[in-house]
């Protein structure tokens, strides 16, 4: 393959061109936290929605907790309803729907081999949670991940048996609709072990779910009929190619998906074509694509997700990381707005839940893949404030002409002179041209290529510093 000739032309700079600009920022204070009671690993914070001064704590084989939070800097456990009123199964996930709870069952951590299920507790009176229903699956596998609430319906995600959908009109009889298990052979034909898809998290918008596939990526399904849902799209990050990825959680904003993808940051994909899902841009701190980072002891993990809209923030829970929040209100330019905690601390976040100004933190212990010691909630109060952010690398979103027969433009903005690195990468994530590193003066740049690459898909890679974004290109 002829190596491929790349023309740097700088051109003038202003304010949106240096990026010097006025940016949302955001300031955090903790204003309360409490140690894990016995026996319990905290999942998943639901506050009450009915405004009560309480939250609700799916914890694991702890069962479900309620916190009275009236004084935030002493949550105190209230009440706790045991697994023994669940056969069993261990609490993973919660939502809540008025005066009603649902519970997503069975333990997916390791092997230990529960049967996915749901149970409906009725929380008018949260320090007397009264049972409803329990739905059990008949196949012991790995349990559930997560729940979502659609109107008269549950989606429970349920790990390698798929994503359930259950009718829960009458919260005392919980009726059985469909179970899908998408195509596992995507993006990796005849998965590995590693590989083999779990459903983890879902978004119900209009008709549609939007799975998160882990292995498997993100899935988009009609769900019109409950009887027979049809998967109308899907997507995975071309360039990890075989390296692990695990879309875990996803929240929608219009025709934008920001999706939690474990050791890889936040993809933002545009998902107005289900049949044609492409990636705006993609905030990856921890540079997963990397050879070095193999995914157990990554500085970062991300796992749920929550969406601001007023603001355009979404809060992550990180891992090691701990609590990191991005700025999306430029979709394809996401900036880090604000953290929580230092990667060396030893101490490791599962979920995060956004409740007005609060952002509650569930936080376990593990060894792989990273190491956490200790297990607890965290309670942050944060203000968003207007300073300057400085980003070093910006993309427009222009790719020109593209489709493209033998030469194609891209451009992109520096803040400040950086060594920059171009890469072009084919639809399994091979790397098939790298082009020398150089050292770039502040300003937009466009380069422009000249390519005898083969016709078909590829995609382009730029990275100044800690920022980078992928295109892709279509040669005809």
């Amino acid at each position: 393959m002829d190596r491929t000739k790349l023309y740097l032309l700088v051109l003038s700079t202003a304010c949106r061109l240096t990026l010097q600009c006025q940016t949302p920022t955001v300031s955090l204070e903790l204003k309360g936290e409490t140690a894990a009671s016995t026996q319990s690993t905290p999942q998943k914070i639901v506050p009450d929605e009915n405004g009560k001064p309480y939250f609700y704590l799916a914890a694991k084989a702890g069962g479900l907790q309620v916190y009275d939070i009236q004084n935030p800097a002493q949550p105190l456990l209230k009440k706790t309803f045991p697994i023994a009123q669940l056969s069993g199964l261990e609490v993973m996930n919660a939502a809540q729907r008025g005066n009603f709870l649902y519970l997503a069952l069975g333990n997916f951590f390791g092997n230990d081999g529960q049967a996915p299920g749901l149970a409906i507790l009725d929380v008018t009176d949260p320090l007397n949670p009264a049972l409803k229903d329990t739905w059990i699956w008949d196949t012991v596998d790995k349990g559930s991940a997560s729940i979502t609430i659609s109107g008269d319906y549950a989606y429970l995600c349920a790990m390698t048996q798929g994503l359930f959908i259950l009718n829960i009109a009458d919260p005392g009889n919980i009726v059985f609709e469909s179970k899908y298990v998408p195509d596992p052979n995507f993006p990796v034909p005849n998965p590995s072990a590693i590989h083999i898809p779990n459903a983890r998290g879902v978004a119900v918008r209009n008709e549609i779910a939007y799975l998160c596939y882990d292995a498997g990526g993100l899935r988009i399904i009609d769900v019109s009929d409950k009887e027979n849902p049809v998967e109308t799209g899907h997507y995975a990050n071309p360039v990890m190619g075989d390296k692990p990825q695990a879309f875990n959680n996803i929240v929608l904003n219009g025709d934008f998906a920001y999706v939690a993808v474990d050791y890889c940051g936040m993809e933002v994909l545009n998902i107005s074509v289900s049949s044609d899902i492409s990636q705006v841009s993609w905030w990856n701190p921890w540079q997963c694509q990397s050879p070095s980072n193999i995914w157990v002891g990554s500085p970062g993990h991300t796992n749920q997700i929550a969406f601001d809209t007023a603001s355009q923030l979404v809060f992550m829970s990180s891992a090691q990381s701990e609590l990191s929040i991005v700025n999306v209100s430029v979709p394809n330019q996401p900036l880090l707005a604000g953290s929580y905690g230092t990667v060396d601390n030893q101490l490791g976040t599962w979920g995060v839940t956004l409740d007005g100004n609060r952002v509650f933190l569930t936080y376990i212990t593990a060894v792989i893949p990273f190491v956490s010691t200790w297990a607890g909630i965290k309670i942050l109060e944060w203000e968003q404030t207007s300073g300057t952010v400085e980003t070093l690398l910006s993309e427009t979103g222009k790719v020109f002409p593209n489709p493209f027969s033998d030469r194609f433009e891209v451009d992109f903005y520096l803040k400040r002179r950086s060594e920059l690195k171009i890469e072009i990468f084919n639809p399994n994530g091979v790397l098939v041209e790298k082009l020398a590193g150089s050292t770039v003066e502040p300003g937009k740049h466009v380069l422009a290529f000249e390519s005898t690459l083969p016709s078909g898909v590829y995609f382009i890679h730029i990275e100044a510093g800690a920022r980078s974004f992928y295109k892709k290109l279509v040669k005809i």
